[in-house]
């Protein structure tokens, strides 16, 4: 009974926290229930700016994170910066069949915006990881 009880908190939870994230895709906004992957000794500049940063992995790319292996597809990552409660970036990262696809959101007028990356805009983000290619182009992995 505790264990469907506590399920069912973290999943109010992480619809509480996705509900909060107009704008951004549900499978994206669901973020806050996955693995924390990273979140010590991640600079505060750079293209993601900000403090607080936190990295998670859905369960796809949780499982494969420290091997050292190329994450899975079907692999979700999700970087925030700033306050748990309202972040103030989302990069998302997506491992598909044609390689990684990329998306940033910023919070503007009470919802998140999509203001890099995105279905015709990949080229900014791919010229920037092209430099972890070591790491499957995740700068965060061990």
């Amino acid at each position: 009974m505790k264990r469907g009880l506590l399920s069912g908190v973290v999943a109010m939870s992480a619809l509480a926290l996705a509900a909060g994230l107009n704008g951004v895709p549900a499978k994206y906004a669901e973020y806050a229930g996955w693995e924390v992957v990273a979140d010590k000794g991640l600079p505060m500049g750079g293209p993601h700016a900000g403090p607080g940063k936190v990295v998670y992995a859905n369960p796809v790319a949780a499982k494969d994170w420290k091997s050292g292996k190329p994450l899975a597809l079907g692999s979700i990552v999700v970087k925030t910066a700033g306050p748990a409660s309202a972040p103030t970036l989302l990069a998302v990262m997506e491992k598909r069949q044609s390689g990684w696809y990329y998306e940033e959101y910023f919070p503007e007028g009470g919802k998140y915006l999509l203001k890099f990356g995105g279905p015709n805009n990949q080229g900014l983000c791919v010229g920037c990881h092209t430099g972890a290619k070591a790491k499957d182009y995740l700068f965060t992995r061990p």
